[in-house]
């Protein structure tokens, strides 16, 4: 009897840790992915876009921004939940709904392959439709466990705090999805990064080669590299020198594959890249659609450009109509240069977005509403803050973020009874005064019932005669007639 209870608690302590293991997998594939997803909404709904133009629904394309913010937001409270146990029926039906729905599709995608990457982690982890069909399909089968078995293991948060967990994480995720929509992700998975020398990154690197010098010391010999060459007051003299290749990593393809830019049919890359003066770039995929909103300062920057001597130029993928059309609506009169549609999504998010490269490094990535206006473009570029670079550090950003989510949370798990209490105690006095609020109505529908009551007695009870001295009521005339 013993040793039975003995493997009954060692069994419920085996599931409670498998349970506990499941939902780190899927809440934390789901918190991932719809967290990349808000960081980049641009690049999700560029991924709508493509699946709409591979199933023929180009229809839906205004929709594209609409579906990637919902998707993140839906991803991203799934796998919190997920995370932290809340609502421990119901979180894993819905994502076992949500995984019926998607793994057939990831499996029709690897079978006809309209497109290469799924985008299912946006620019952070490239997977192939494979891939992501045997992923979605593990984390379906780990769901389908997690439907019977969750109820297992209490959640982190008591139930009366589950919902501010659920609030504060959809605020959180949309202002992620905010920043990415009106200015620049705020952490950057794509190859273009502030900083990045685009020379440098199109190119492979090539090995290093390095000389070593040959020593003898009392007839022994030993190698050394010209950084730390021996004395010859010290016993040692010069044999002989050779030169070998240095083992250091190195990439086998280059980190940008693609970045060229055309004056009509000429390549006129070399002529940006190479220049060691500022180019400012303005990049639209398509200026049909381009935001026209800020073209005072865009018009500003461009007469402050040609004042001091930069270069400004539109990039685009625009169709010559289009490229008419913005000149009629904006005055522009800078010139248009031409790169690939996706190259210039890939390179900025954002239509427009404004480019800043000296030597060929990417110093900025700006919206247009960030622009300095005419007010600040007073001195050179390289006196103003908008000529020198813009910091990046995505150590730094990612600690920002951790903090920002893991603080508040900490915050109301150390203090959820307390919270607990106060919601139970707001809940009592809303109670109590609807209560009294329906007790009010209440008498106040008495009180009317009562006064119509007495008024339509009133109305339907007979008149008295007044009493005359002297004279019945059978000797009183009625009206209109003479006694």
């Amino acid at each position: 009897m013993e040793s039975r209870t003995i493997n009954g608690k060692r069994n419920a302590l085996l599931m409670r840790w498998l349970v506990f293991l499941s939902r780190l997998i899927v809440g934390g594939t789901f918190v991932f992915s719809g967290f990349v997803k808000a960081i980049d909404p641009y690049g999700t709904a560029y991924k709508f876009e493509d699946y709409f133009a591979a199933f023929h629904l180009e229809f839906l394309s205004s929709f594209s921004m609409l579906f990637s913010v919902a998707l993140s937001v839906v991803e991203f409270l799934l796998g919190v939940h997920m995370l932290f146990g809340s609502y421990r029926k119901s979180t894993p039906r819905l994502i076992f709904l949500f995984l019926c729905v998607m793994t057939p599709l990831t499996l029709y995608l690897a079978i006809v392959h309209p497109i290469s990457d799924c985008g299912c982690f946006g620019d952070a982890v490239h997977l192939s439709n494979w891939a992501t069909f045997f992923k979605n399909l593990v984390l379906l089968g780990v769901t389908v466990f997690l439907v019977y078995s969750n109820t297992r293991l209490r959640a982190l948060y008591n139930r009366q705090v589950q919902w501010l967990t659920g609030l504060y994480s959809l605020v959180f995720v949309l202002f992620f999805c905010y920043i990415g929509i009106n200015y620049q992700p705020y952490l950057d998975f794509r190859p273009y990064k502030i900083g990045v020398n685009i020379p440098d990154a199109l190119s492979v690197g090539e090995p290093e080669r390095e000389f070593v010098f040959v020593y003898e010391k009392e007839g022994q010999r030993e190698e050394f590299s010209i950084d730390n060459l021996p004395s010859e007051e010290e016993g040692w003299s010069f044999v002989y020198r050779y030169e070998k290749t240095v083992e250091t990593p190195r990439p086998e393809t280059p980190a940008i594959d693609e970045f060229t830019i055309y004056r009509g049919a000429a390549d006129i890359t070399e002529d940006i890249i190479y220049d060691e003066n500022y180019h400012i770039l303005l990049l639209s995929p398509g200026l049909e659609k381009a935001d026209d909103s800020e073209v005072d300062r865009i018009n500003e920057l461009y007469d402050y450009c040609v004042e001091r001597g930069y270069e400004f130029a539109c990039v685009t993928a625009s169709t010559p109509r289009g490229i008419e059309t913005w000149l009629e609506n904006t005055g522009a009169e800078y010139p248009f240069y031409f790169m690939d549609k996706t190259t210039i999504r890939t390179i900025a998010r954002g239509n427009p977005c404004v480019l800043l490269l000296k030597g060929g490094t990417i110093l900025r990535k700006t919206s247009p509403s960030q622009l300095p206006d005419e007010t600040r473009l007073t001195r050179p570029l390289d006196q103003i803050d908008y000529g020198h670079p813009e910091v990046y550090r995505p150590q730094h950003r990612i600690g920002f973020i951790v903090l920002l989510y893991v603080i508040p949370m900490l915050f109301l798990l150390l203090t959820e009874k307390t919270v607990a209490m106060i919601i139970g105690r707001i809940k009592l006095w809303r109670l109590i005064r609807l209560r009294h609020r329906r007790w009010a109505e209440r008498d106040a529908l008495a009180q009317a019932a009562a006064a119509k009551t007495e008024t339509s007695s009133a109305e339907t009870s007979p008149t008295p005669k007044p009493d005359v001295p002297g004279v019945t009521i059978e000797d009183t005339p009625e009206p209109g007639k003479n006694k």
